[in-house]
């Protein structure tokens, strides 16, 4: 998964440089270009970890609302 966020990344970074003149990408300097990747890197994984986070809670609450309806079956038995 590592490798899909630095994909994008550095496709979002091609991307920016495309709308920028030569001029402009060789003032701004290939370092900071490599930066930028990496604050989009860390972008990319701090929203996907939170996505994975969400996910996370709602599995546990579905569970914990089937262990409930279980529980409630036992009973009737």
């Amino acid at each position: 998964m590592t490798m899909q966020i630095e994909k994008h990344a550095a496709k979002v970074v091609t991307r920016f440089k495309e709308m920028l003149t030569d001029e402009q990408i060789e003032m701004i300097g290939a370092e900071h270009f490599d930066e930028l990747e990496v604050l989009v890197e860390a972008a990319i994984g701090s929203s996907e970890a939170n996505a994975l986070l969400e996910a996370v809670a709602q599995v546990e609450a579905l569970a914990k609302n089937i262990a409930k309806h279980a529980a409630t079956v036992e009973r009737l038995d």
